[in-house]
């Protein structure tokens, strides 16, 4: 599986108007194939960000030729082009079976970390063995992922509510606290409900 990771940045004052464009003009323009999941969330003033699943690099290619299209119509929405990661899922698993065209989509409450990395396999062996043992244990849990690309990590959970995330994150803080040598700065949660999103196949729970 695929996964596109877009941070944008909102001029002031803007921030409605690319909220009402991602509902009404982007999410039903995006709809390619091999196209799985897609959600989005407003985690900081001004900031916008994008979470797309897709089934390989071919539908990911031509996800971005729609995203751009999409972009280049809010010139005057966008403080400048938005920050794009994708790369193949490392890791990850689905915890809950969600339908297609979910009602409880923007229900959902997600954090999505970054964080500055000298390789790939140091940070994914710590996710893989210090994180990953906490999602499974956890409850109100959707799924969870993780990659590493040019130099940056990404690691994502997507849960039922707040509530649900915020009594588990404190285990995840204290993994933190022991991982020297893991990150090459401290890494950066961007935490929000979604306001926009759609599953565009039914999502099934990992075996």
């Amino acid at each position: 599986m695929y996964a596109v990771v877009v941070r944008g940045q909102a001029q002031d004052g803007k921030m409605e108007d690319l909220k009402n464009f991602i509902k009404n003009e982007a999410i039903p323009s995006l709809e390619v194939e091999g196209m799985i999941s897609i959600g989005f969330c407003n985690p900081e003033e001004n900031v916008n960000l994008g979470m797309v699943f897709l089934t390989d690099k071919e539908a990911a290619d031509r996800f971005g030729e729609a995203r751009n299209e999409n972009i280049a119509k809010l010139q005057d929405i966008l403080a400048g082009p938005p920050n794009v990661k994708e790369g193949e899922i490392t890791l990850g698993k689905v915890y809950q079976d969600r339908p297609a065209n979910d009602n409880q989509m923007e229900e959902a409450y997600v954090r999505v970390v970054f964080a500055k990395v000298e390789n790939s396999e140091v940070p994914t062996n710590f996710v893989k063995e210090k994180i990953f043992p906490i999602y499974e244990e956890a409850q109100g849990l959707r799924a969870a992922g993780f990659f590493v690309v040019d130099g940056e990590a990404v690691s994502w959970n997507i849960w039922d509510s707040e509530d649900a995330a915020n009594a588990v994150v404190p285990k995840f803080n204290e993994e933190l606290t022991h991982a020297e040598g893991v990150f090459l700065e401290e890494p950066h949660a961007y935490m929000g409900n979604l306001y926009a999103g759609k599953n565009f196949i039914d999502i099934t729970k990992s075996k």
